[in-house]
């Protein structure tokens, strides 16, 4: 027992210490985070609060050869654990190296990657789970692919949940207390221990960390901390013989990985890039409703320590409550997200099937436009290629469409389209756009010009749309392809121009 107390306390000290050292050594660089419009804080804080922590994490496992209670323990440091550590220290590096200079995304998920498939080549794999004493839910070949999207996904979700002071590393410490008793309680002592270690190395830190912050973990800390508790978590269910060994670190890291999936789902509906930043993570909900920074976490850590509470004890009752269980904390966890409004269900239905309606008519006017792109090649005089030109402006929701010019033969024409049933006049005042297209002409050097008018609400999304795929079907499809037309225009006379009416 010695040794489980030696650990954190060792671990716990050596980050207490090694905090300010790290603070001073960012600050003299100017390796501090500035505030900004998605940020909390209003003065500059240091980054390097990871340093401290994987350096105290480092010299506690280095020191733990000497710690008491060590020599009476069966403990075997195999490969997996150490590639464990390995990509830990890849996660520290481009952390801290997107900490002092900004990475792009896409080099940060491709060290998250390379990092994680080290760890399944080591032999961890989540190949299933057991679902009960009996039934085991296989994942065969996907188990692999399963272990990588969790490893990247979980440690991306703690970076990402990092908005206030303390809530990372607060929800960390319940993680690794969490994923160590689970260790332990199969026999992987090794690895609990391991977490045991960080869970007081991240402890130590967060005496500087709380509200007001003086220090931030950075993403050299969030990154390390968040693989190491993923890859760790992944490898006590691998080698898992009951449901809790699954359940636990789910739980455990529950609440980042609900956040994140919650707004990449939003953002997927609202039809924005998965990378985008919002300020609607379950910390922003809460600030917004009225809590201040350290009620907001400690609601958080609280409905967290709960809810692994409820994983962890329920099935010491008895091995057929272990699926309840896991039920009754995703719904505590639930609850507070849906409380905090990061859940807005009726606002999320509404805003899909906005976005699945606009993708209907995307796929409509595109085919539309297809068709009359080939009727392009049949026309054969100006008065044809002006009717499928106003054919696809009625088709886009054109109001108006004007074009000017003279013929080969110098007599000029005029042309005026309007769509039935609509009067510009009538569309609230700065709801109508016009523009002017240039057509190409037959004649070297010439271009025509055609002028258009949109009316369209305040939602000018579908107006762009519309209107980048008008440009390009106009500029494909021109004049310059006719045969020189014979006789004078139907259409002769100046037709009123757009700007006169």
């Amino acid at each position: 027992m010695s040794l489980f107390l030696a650990l954190p306390v060792f671990a716990f000290i050596a980050a207490l210490l090694l905090t300010p050292v790290t603070s001073l050594v960012a600050r003299r660089y100017g390796w501090v985070d500035h505030p900004g419009l998605r940020k909390i804080h209003h003065e500059p804080v240091a980054y390097l609060g990871g340093a401290a922590v994987m350096g105290g994490f480092l010299l506690t496992l280095a020191a733990a050869p000497w710690l008491p209670g060590l020599d009476r323990l069966e403990i075997t440091v195999d490969r997996q654990l150490l590639a464990i550590l390995l990509g830990g220290l890849i996660m520290f590096a481009v952390g801290l190296r997107d900490d002092i200079q900004r990475l792009g995304a896409l080099t940060k998920l491709a060290a998250q990657l390379a990092a994680a498939g080290l760890v399944l080549l080591s032999g961890v794999s989540i190949d299933g789970i057991w679902l009960t004493e009996s039934t085991r839910l296989d994942f065969g070949v996907f188990g692999m692919a399963l272990t990588v999207v969790w490893i990247v996904g979980a440690t991306n979700a703690v970076n990402i949940i990092d908005g206030l002071d303390s809530l990372s590393s607060g929800l960390s410490v319940l993680a690794c207390a969490a994923i160590s008793w689970v260790a332990f309680q199969q026999g992987q002592v090794a690895a609990g221990l391991m977490t045991v270690a960080l869970m007081g190395a991240i402890g130590g830190f967060m005496p500087h960390n709380l509200h007001p912050a003086r220090v931030f973990l950075g993403d050299a800390g969030s990154l390390s901390i968040g693989f190491v508790l993923s890859a760790t978590a992944a490898l006590v269910a691998s080698r898992a013989t009951s449901l809790t060994g699954f359940s636990v670190p789910l739980v455990a890291l529950g609440i980042p990985i609900m956040d994140t999936s919650f707004a990449m789902s939003r953002r997927f509906i609202e039809g924005r890039s998965m990378m985008s930043a919002d300020r609607n993570h379950i910390h922003h909900r809460l600030i917004k409703i009225g809590h201040g920074q350290r009620r907001a976490v400690a609601t958080i850590c609280g409905t967290s320590l709960l809810a692994i509470s409820v994983v962890v004890l329920c099935p010491l009752l008895g091995p057929e409550l272990e699926l309840a269980s896991l039920a009754v904390s995703l719904l505590i966890l639930g609850v507070l997200f849906s409380k905090a409004g990061a859940i807005r269900i009726k606002e999320s239905l509404e805003a899909f099937r906005q976005v699945a309606s606009s993708a209907r008519s995307v796929n409509d006017e595109k085919q539309a436009l297809d068709e009359l792109a080939l009727a392009f090649k049949e026309t054969k005089s100006l008065e044809e290629w002006w009717g499928v030109v106003t054919a696809a402006a009625d088709v886009l929701g054109f109001a108006e469409l004007a074009m000017e010019g003279e013929r080969r033969d110098g007599s000029p024409f005029a042309l005026l389209w309007e769509r039935e049933g609509e009067d510009i006049e009538s569309a609230p005042q700065g709801f109508v756009t016009r523009i002017q297209i240039p057509v190409n002409d037959r004649r070297e050097g010439s271009c025509l010009v055609l002028k258009a008018a949109v009316s369209h609400d305040s939602e000018t999304a579908t107006l762009g749309r519309r209107l980048a795929l008008f440009h390009p079907f106009l500029s494909f499809n021109g004049l310059e392809r006719l045969p020189e037309p014979e006789g004078p225009a139907r259409s002769a006379g100046p037709a009123p121009s757009l700007a006169s009416r």
